[in-house]
C-alpha cells in the first residue's frame, strides 16, 4: 500500500499530506476463470474455450494431431497428448494456444496419458493390441529424444487414465494393475511397494499432500487406502455401499487444492465423492437427470470448488455434448450445450485468453 510517510521531523507536513492525499490501495491481481475442453477426434485436435461466464466457443484452435486423448499439467504448463501425431506431445501457451514445444518421435503406438516430472522428462502410458490382447505400457519420455520403448520393469497392465501417475517429492507413483510401484526420478529404479487384491482404480493426492490409493471392487469391496510418507499403509477406508464398484474406468479425479475425490460409476452414471478428511463416501449427482446420458469427464474446479461433469447427451451423436456444473451443495449452477465433439478432458486455466 502506497502511504504518505515523510520524515518524522516534519510532523506538520506529514499531517497536511495525510489530510490531502488519499492512500492508494493496489488492485488485486486478476484471476481468470477460463477452461479448455479437449475433443477426441480421429483426424484432428480441437479445443473448445469456456470463458468466465461459461460461454462455450468451439474450435478456438485446431491442429492436425489426430486422436488427442488427454491434457497434462506440470508446473502450470499445459500439455496435449495425441495418439497418432504427428506431434505426440505438444506444450501449448495458455494465453495464445500456440505450440511452444512438441515431441514428434515415438517408439510405441498410441501414447495417451502423460506425467512430466521435470521440464524435460516424464512418463507416458501407451496402448497397443486389441481386445483381450490389448496392452497398456509405460514409457520414458524426454523432450529431446522423444518417447522411448515400453519399460520392462513394470507390467503391461498400467491403469489407462490420468489417475495412474502421481509425482511425489523425488518419486513417481505408478498404478500397475494390482501393484503400487514407485520410480525414483534420479536413478530410474522401480520398486513395488504394495500389492492389492484387486486393480488400482486411481492415485490421489489431496491438499494436505496426503496420498490415497483407490481400489476397485472385484474379489473384495472397493477401498481407499491412505499412505504414510514411506508409502506403507496408514489406514484403509472400505466402501460399504454395494452399488459402488469404483472400477478402473470410473474416471476418478482429485485436484491438489481439494480433499474430495470424484468419480462416475459406470453402471449407473451417478457421481460419487470421497472426503479424505471426514472419510465420508456419498452420492453427489445423477447427471442423467440433468441431460447427460454418458459421462466422459468429471473434474472439480480448483478455485470455485464446483464440479464439472461433461459428456454426451445421447448415445448416438458424439457432437451432441453438454456440460453440467454443480455447486458444492449438489445443486446445479449451470448447464452448457455443445462443448465439443466427443469431449474427453478439461483444463482449468488462470491465464487470460482472448478469442
Amino acid at each position: 500500500m502506497k502511504s504518505c510517510l515523510t520524515r518524522l521531523a516534519l510532523i506538520g507536513l506529514l499531517f497536511a499530506v495525510s489530510c490531502t492525499k488519499k492512500d492508494v490501495v493496489p488492485e488485486a491481481p486478476i484471476t481468470y476463470n477460463n477452461a479448455f475442453i479437449l475433443s477426441l477426434e480421429s483426424d484432428k485436435t480441437a479445443l473448445t474455450f469456456l470463458d468466465e461466464n461459461q460461454i462455450a466457443t468451439p474450435n478456438v484452435t485446431v491442429s492436425e494431431n489426430a486422436e488427442s486423448t488427454s491434457f497434462s499439467n506440470y508446473n502450470n504448463q499445459l500439455y496435449i497428448v495425441s495418439q497418432n501425431g504427428p506431434s505426440y506431445i505438444s506444450k501449448v501457451n495458455l494465453e495464445t494456444l500456440s505450440v511452444e514445444e512438441s515431441i514428434t518421435s515415438s517408439n510405441v503406438s498410441s501414447p495417451s496419458y502423460l506425467q512430466m516430472y521435470s521440464n524435460t522428462d516424464g512418463l507416458v502410458i501407451n496402448t497397443s493390441g486389441s481386445g483381450r490382447s490389448r496392452n497398456y505400457n509405460l514409457c520414458h519420455v524426454n523432450t529431446t529424444t522423444g518417447i522411448g520403448d515400453a519399460i520392462s520393469e513394470v507390467s503391461n497392465e498400467i491403469l489407462f487414465n490420468n489417475a495412474a501417475l502421481i509425482v511425489d517429492a523425488e518419486n513417481v507413483l505408478i498404478a500397475d494393475g494390482k501393484e503400487l510401484v514407485v520410480m525414483n526420478m534420479t536413478t530410474k529404479e522401480f520398486t513395488s511397494v504394495i500389492t492389492f487384491d484387486d486393480s488400482i482404480s486411481g492415485l490421489l493426492k489431496d491438499k494436505n499432500e496426503t496420498i490415497w490409493v483407490a481400489k476397485e471392487k472385484r474379489a473384495t469391496a472397493a477401498t481407499f487406502t491412505k499412505l504414510n510418507a514411506d508409502y506403507s499403509i496408514n489406514e484403509t477406508v472400505t466402501v460399504t455401499d454395494d452399488v459402488i464398484n469404483l472400477y478402473t474406468n470410473s474416471i476418478l479425479t482429485m485436484n491438489s487444492e481439494s480433499v474430495n475425490a470424484f468419480w462416475s460409476e459406470s453402471a449407473s452414471g451417478k457421481i460419487y465423492t470421497f472426503n479424505t478428511e471426514t472419510k465420508v463416501i456419498e452420492e453427489f449427482a445423477a447427471p442423467i437427470n440433468d441431460g447427460i446420458a454418458f459421462n466422459t469427464v468429471v473434474k472439480q474446479h480448483p478455485n470455485t470448488k464446483q464440479v464439472y461433469v461433461i459428456g454426451l447427451k445421447d448415445f448416438i451423436d458424439p457432437d451432441n455434448s453438454g456440460l453440467v456444473i454443480y455447486n458444492a451443495d449438489k445443486t446445479v449452477a449451470k448447464t452448457v450445450d455443445n462443448v465439443g465433439a466427443s469431449p474427453i478432458d478439461i483444463y482449468f486455466s488462470a491465464k487470460e485468453f482472448e478469442i
